[in-house]
């Protein structure tokens, strides 16, 4: 467990998520994210956390197994498909993480992740944090749709991003 983690988490508790997402960008993205699952059966999600719990923090836990965790918790997973997409933010870490369920995982290959996060982090470097968000989701469309093309199915996943 690193102090300087520590302190880092404790001294960004107090930041309000809303410098980067007002309620406004938080409704764009939700409506980015209905959007895109127009074009595709898969599943996205958006969770924001300021900074990880303390409790979390004493367990050394990493942003990686944070999205893991919050992947379950909030029920990505539960898609028909096995075609669940979280991008989780981790704010105090400047973290971007994102997790795929089994299914959309066997089709989006690691470095096309990796060169959608380097978009993320570009578009947060210039303060576009809102369409930092979308660009990904648009982009992670595109490489899903092939493989899981649109029909109709129940929403499984809420598309209002999470604030933690």
């Amino acid at each position: 467990m690193s102090v300087g983690r520590i302190l880092k988490h404790w001294v960004m508790s107090p930041i309000p998520v809303t410098m980067a997402f007002p309620q406004s960008s938080l409704n764009a993205v939700s409506r980015c994210i209905e959007e895109c699952e127009t074009r595709t059966s898969a599943e996205f999600r958006l969770i924001i956390e300021r900074s990880i719990p303390s409790k979390d923090l004493r367990r050394n836990i990493t942003d990686a197994d944070r999205a893991k965790e919050l992947f379950g918790q909030y029920g990505v997973w539960d898609t028909e498909e096995n075609n669940g997409i979280l991008i989780y933010l981790n704010l105090s870490d400047r973290a971007i993480e994102i997790y795929l369920d089994r299914a959309a995982a066997r089709v989006v290959k690691q470095n096309e992740l990796n060169e959608i996060v380097k978009e993320i982090e570009e578009s947060f470097s210039k303060g576009r944090f809102e369409s930092g968000v979308c660009d990904a989701f648009r982009e992670l469309t595109k490489l899903l749709a092939p493989a899981f093309p649109n029909k109709p199915v129940e929403n499984p996943v809420p598309n209002e991003p999470v604030v933690l």
